[in-house]
């Protein structure tokens, strides 16, 4: 590789720091300047170029339009449904010793080791990941893409299904593990959350600032 290849490279690392916007529309066109500008056999950027390329990028990054407030309330909604998904296996820790008792004193409850397995291990195993969509989807709605309310409302649909459908399985299911309070509490508390942060960005305050995003690409 070239010493001018490895400082296009280079720049263009530091320009990826810039929004995806700017990068789109004149990306090209600022590498061209700052490449046209460096000195004969340089390398790398210079400590007081590359100051001045992160200043702008932060400038940029600092000045996007602020959320509206119930797309703010929504995003706080969203990290709060993070961390009560994260609460649902602790509750469910928390009364297994309870429930362990049920097990050994009703002989035609099942297996508690088959039960551990098939209920309460998948539990805990997807709690984090469910934790990531619920600030993946707060991420997105804050910066107003048009597909994250869509998104959004595709997570809560699903988790009023699993709201409905999981006392049916418990009932049918002997293994099923047995509702408590506790745990009917949380889900019942997240699931109220997804609803009002759900509501909050289809107010008529939040609709512009996520139709500026859609209106982009036609412009372009």
């Amino acid at each position: 590789m070239t010493e001018r290849a490895r400082l296009e490279r280079r720049y263009r690392r530091m320009l990826a720091c810039y929004p995806r916007a700017f990068r789109r529309e004149s990306e090209d066109e600022v590498l061209a300047v700052l490449m046209s500008t460096a000195h004969e056999g340089r390398r790398r950027p210079g400590v007081a170029e590359s100051a001045d390329l992160i200043r702008g990028a932060l400038r940029m990054h600092l000045s996007m339009p602020r959320p509206p407030r119930p797309v703010r309330n929504a995003v706080r909604l969203m990290c709060l449904g993070a961390v009560l998904t994260l609460a649902v296996p602790v509750t469910i820790l928390v009364t297994l010793g309870g429930v362990r008792s049920a097990f050994v004193q009703d002989p035609a409850a099942g297996q508690w080791y088959t039960f551990l397995l098939t209920q309460v291990v998948p539990v805990l195993a997807s709690a984090p990941v469910g934790a990531g969509v619920w600030l993946w989807l707060a991420w997105a709605n804050g910066r107003g893409y048009g597909w994250a309310r869509a998104a959004f409302l595709a997570f809560f649909g699903l988790l009023t299904v699993g709201l409905l459908i999981g006392p049916s399985e418990g009932a049918a299911n002997a293994d099923a593990l047995p509702s408590t309070s506790p745990d009917l509490i949380a889900t019942m508390v997240l699931w109220l959350v997804a609803l009002v942060a759900m509501l909050l960005t289809f107010t008529e305050m939040a609709h512009p600032y996520y139709q500026r995003h859609q209106q982009k690409p036609a412009q372009q």
